[in-house]
């Protein structure tokens, strides 16, 4: 039974579209209006390796697909019969003129939270940190549910609280401030502070990882934020997704494995690492 008041009800929708709007602004116009980008997808087969293989056969859908990174590694995989890829945002119409006379691939507007499939529709399921970054990231994992066959696999990738790493708590802490700082600049301006903000960064977090990796500390290097930036200006883009999200929702690997447990999924596991929370489930 639902006990939400009218208000209430009024209020979370009201805050749930200026999510997708800003999210639409964001990834759809900004940061994926390229088609060329990092492939995601091969994080998670490096952690669930022989789960990933076996698990990839049949109908996938992607959820948010972004700039289409990883729908050409999952293109050249044989034992997946088609694909579906959706996004919010105007990155979709690039997308789908690229595939339009691939019979194998369909690219369409979706909304994770709302998905216009029906039950037991795919085979496979993968999104790559995108529900973190909606209003509700439960219901997400619902609508997924939902729509996954009998046996079917989910691959996903969120953000983690990183509740144990000194380093990363500081930057969540530091990241949480300049969003709510963010709300009251113009998007122009967020773009312009996250270009000042990389050397910044790059400088503070990247360069010591990088000084550590050669080092030999690979697994140490790895504990620092942005850890993977190549030089002062590689991290816009991800400061971009970062501070200029209009939401980041984080979780802890114990939290992540409750939310799981009423879908009763057939099997599940979450993989804690320094990047963040890669889960696999099957229904």
């Amino acid at each position: 039974m639902d006990h939400k008041s009218p208000l209430s009800k009024v209020l979370n929708m009201k805050k749930s579209q200026k999510i997708e709007e800003k999210a639409k602004l964001l990834w759809g116009k900004n940061l994926h209006h390229e088609t060329k980008g990092p492939v995601h997808c091969n994080q998670l087969k490096e952690v669930f390796k022989d789960r990933w293989d076996k698990s990839l056969y049949g109908k996938l859908l992607e959820i948010g697909c972004g700039n289409g990174s990883d729908l050409e590694v999952f293109l050249n995989n044989k034992n997946i019969s088609h694909i579906t890829a959706i996004d919010l945002g105007e990155n979709i119409h690039k997308l789908s003129e690229i595939y339009k006379d691939n019979d194998d691939i369909v690219v369409e507007h979706g909304n994770a939270l709302s998905l216009s499939f029906e039950k037991n529709e795919f085979d496979i399921i993968y999104s790559f940190g995108v529900f973190h970054h909606t209003s509700d990231p439960i219901k997400c994992i619902s609508e997924a549910h939902r729509v996954l066959k009998n046996k079917g696999s989910l691959f996903l990738y969120l953000y983690s609280s990183h509740e144990d790493l000194i380093l990363k708590k500081i930057g969540i802490s530091i990241e949480s401030t300049i969003m709510k700082t963010f709300q009251f600049i113009p998007f122009s301006l967020q773009s312009i502070v996250c270009n000042i903000l990389s050397p910044f960064c790059w400088i503070i977090f990247s360069a010591p990882s990088l000084i550590l990796k050669i080092m030999g500390f690979k697994t140490l290097a790895k504990k620092f934020p942005f850890y993977f930036g190549l030089h002062p200006f590689s991290l816009v883009s991800d400061l971009k997704d970062r501070l200029m999200s209009p939401i980041n929702h984080r979780f802890s690997k114990s939290e992540t494995e409750k939310i799981l447990i009423p879908f009763n999924f057939y099997f599940s596991e979450v993989v804690k690492t320094s990047s963040g929370l890669y889960i696999f489930a099957q229904k």
